[in-house]
């Protein structure tokens, strides 16, 4: 009985090791793709920042703890400084038993400097029970002529004005051919986001994504809520 328990607890602990030098491994390999990716491009390669976690306010950031940035990219794209990472928090759960459970919940970050700052602006999809749903919780967002656009996508903005002048028709129908993921402008930083850990491709896919955000801005809503003309830059 003792030799099988034994037995049992050398195989946790060869399990355990295991396990440890897998991650330890692929945590590795994920750092040398990403660092020289950013050579490729010209662009600063960083392992950490956990600091940039409370750089924003918005999704993801600023919920639960064990904030964790990593593989952060960042450097100029197209004329626009940008900073791509690997984002984590963890939150944590306690059962009738009071045993604690820990999630781990990762994203892949994107942000794109704006040549100004406009007004709190947040494009997401739908969620599964999509908006109408939403709408009768209490949960309103902004509704545009389009009702294939307002069923794939929810649009929060504190200015309700300045958010029917960013999505435009152009907009709407950018976003409905390959907006892939959340964004929201914050200050001067546009942020998008998803869950998940990103690839290289994805990122370049994602900053694309951005840049044509950043594009299809009315060049009157630049000057009228920031006080630029991006086409003078």
């Amino acid at each position: 009985m003792q030799s099988s328990t034994l037995l049992i607890v050398l195989l946790a602990i060869v399990v355990g090791v295991g396990l440890a030098w897998f991650n330890y491994y692929r945590a590795k390999k994920r750092r040398e793709l990403f660092a020289g990716f950013a050579a490729q491009h010209g662009w600063s390669y960083v392992p950490a920042n956990h600091s940039l976690a409370g750089q924003w306010a918005g999704t993801p950031f600023r919920t639960g703890d064990n904030w964790r940035v990593k593989n952060v990219l960042s450097g100029p794209y197209n004329g626009h400084q940008m900073v791509a990472f690997d984002y984590s928090y963890q939150t944590h759960t306690t059962n009738g038993k009071g045993q604690r459970r820990t999630t781990t919940h990762n994203f892949g970050v994107v942000v794109l400097q704006l040549p100004g700052a406009l007004p709190h602006l947040e494009v997401t999809h739908e969620g599964i029970f999509g908006g109408a749903v939403a709408n009768a919780l209490g949960f309103r967002d902004l509704q545009f002529e389009s009702e294939q656009f307002n069923r794939a996508f929810r649009v929060k903005a504190d200015d309700e004005r300045f958010g029917h002048a960013v999505v435009t028709p152009r907009m709407m129908e950018m976003l409905l051919a390959r907006g892939e993921i959340g964004w929201r402008v914050e200050g001067n930083s546009l942020v998008g986001w998803d869950s998940g850990a990103h690839d290289p491709t994805e990122v370049l896919n994602r900053l694309a994504l951005l840049e044509q955000v950043v594009l299809n801005v009315p060049p009157y809503v630049w000057r009228d809520y920031a006080g630029v003309d991006p086409r003078l830059r």
